[in-house]
């Protein structure tokens, strides 16, 4: 069975689920899960994971607002999904 396709928040490109990172939000701020790892419960946000050109902060403002800046460095600063060795499941990425 095909994954079912979503949208990216910043291009707009409609993306099968599997290549797009998920943003949840929860209480901190939001959390950011990899392709491949358990998803955070609740609705979610996605932008593509190979294209970090989608992680810019003037290409989030539309979804995210005010914390599109620091959503933008978190996820600049975090090792690219072909660099990782491992999902980490324990500890996902919390943007303030």
């Amino acid at each position: 069975m095909p994954s079912p396709q979503r949208t990216c928040v910043a291009c707009r490109r409609v993306r099968p689920q599997a290549e797009l990172l998920r943003l949840s939000a929860v209480a901190q701020g939001w959390a950011v899960t990899l392709p491949g790892e358990r998803r955070l419960v609740g609705r979610g946000r996605y932008l593509c994971a190979d294209t970090p050109g989608c992680w810019a902060e003037k290409r989030l403002r539309r979804a995210f607002g005010k914390q599109a800046a620091s959503l933008s460095e978190a996820l600049l600063a975090r090792p690219q999904p072909e660099q990782s060795h491992e999902p980490d499941m324990t500890n996902p990425l919390i943007c303030q």
